[in-house]
């Protein structure tokens, strides 16, 4: 066969693969359906994982990536779920309006716009210079939603984030997750050893510290965000130059990506929270989570007395973050999230307790969960539906 009729086949099949993919989301808009009016959950992590490890060993029969294969399909599963949690949810009168720190094709402009799109949701995106700035637009009704990030599997929390959350009057109503594939991206395919600059964020930077030092000649530069150095590099047009970011950064501004996944480890995924000026009510059948700030006595075992409620009463913690308490040198606040929804009684029985027992709780929002454990009644291990 000629290359014009392999290209033929292959679009083909691409078209064959649309279509079984389609035809998958209607099955499972069928399950939806045949749960409604139970008491069955949204979620059954349990199946979940069988399906995922069915396909991989499928995928490894026939010679296929199994992990590529896990990945896809994972995908997928998260997109229906999200569908399905969409319809329970109820969607906005009108289009969205989202906020993000950055600019378009920043990872939390990806992120913003892949919660969107597994809730259906029209919307449209608004990139601001700082995390401050999101939050004031989201206060003052310039925004509907924002998306900020949390925490990074490599890098830790982002303390600046936190501190807002505590500040302002705004609530967590969702979370997601993305996972961070850098690439390095040049105006031409040219040999890394002819790069003499490579813009980034820091933590860009920082996370691909490795591979950087397989560049001896190179200086990094660092710049406010993944996106931007993308846009600079292509501004400046110098064979010589380079960014590191998203691939899909590096397509939007027309660079040509010279290394895939150069990142020092693998698994490097981002947390986003979900902001709104109001709550939502999540439905009982919807895995949830609950985020508040916790501000226990400065004596032994107060933080352990609130911890211990929670166990006690069923909820298993999913984070623990500590803050410097504003105007109280070397005494802290804490940020907590649980499994749990506050339109449950026994949630809403250890809030109660809680706030009896602390000096104060600021409940944050009780949200969709993203990670939940893959097995409620047993060991704590967590199933995340990430962006692969």
């Amino acid at each position: 066969m000629d290359l014009a009729e392999l290209r033929r086949q292959l679009d083909d099949v691409d078209r064959g693969l649309v279509d079984l993919i389609a035809r998958r989301l209607e099955l499972v808009a069928g399950v939806g359906a045949a749960k409604a009016g139970t008491d069955t959950p949204v979620r059954d992590v349990n199946r979940e994982r069988a399906v995922l490890d069915a396909v991989e060993a499928a995928a490894v029969e026939r010679g296929v990536s199994g992990e590529l294969v896990r990945r896809i399909f994972r995908e997928i599963i998260g997109y229906a779920v999200d569908k399905q949690v969409a319809e329970l949810l109820g969607s906005p009168q009108h289009p969205a309006v989202v906020g993000f720190q950055g600019v378009p094709h920043a990872y939390s402009h990806l992120a913003a716009r892949k919660h969107l799109a597994g809730r259906g949701w029209d919307a449209t995106f608004r990139g601001y210079p700082s995390f401050a700035e999101v939050v004031e637009a989201l206060t003052t009704g310039e925004c509907d939603l924002a998306v900020l990030p949390v925490e990074n599997t490599t890098a830790g929390s982002i303390n600046q984030v936190y501190d807002l959350l505590q500040d302002s009057d705004v609530h967590v109503v969702g979370e997601e997750t993305w996972r961070v594939d850098h690439a390095l991206a040049a105006v031409s395919e040219v040999a890394v050893t002819s790069l003499r600059r490579v813009l980034s964020h820091p933590q860009g930077l920082e996370q691909c510290a490795a591979f950087l030092r397989t560049l001896p000649d190179v200086v990094p530069v660092t710049v406010f965000d993944t996106a931007e150095a993308m846009r600079a590099v292509s501004a400046e047009g110098d064979p010589s130059w380079a960014a590191i970011g998203s691939p899909e950064a590096a397509e939007a501004h027309g660079l040509m990506v010279l290394r895939r996944g150069i990142t020092d480890k693998v698994e490097n995924f981002t947390r986003f929270l979900v902001l709104a000026r109001e709550p939502v009510l999540v439905a009982p059948r919807v895995p949830a989570k609950t985020s508040l700030v916790l501000v226990t006595s400065h004596e032994e075992g107060a933080l352990l007395r609130c911890l211990t409620l929670l166990a006690e009463s069923g909820h298993s913690m999913t984070k623990l973050e500590s803050r410097p308490s504003p105007g109280r040198p070397f005494e802290y606040l804490f940020f907590l999230d649980f499994e749990g929804n506050v339109a449950e009684a026994r949630t809403q029985t250890v809030l109660d307790e809680l706030r009896r027992t602390a000096l104060s709780v600021k409940l944050l929002g009780s949200y969709p969960a993203k990670v939940v454990r893959a097995d409620q009644t047993g060991p704590d291990t967590y199933e995340a539906i990430v962006q692969d």
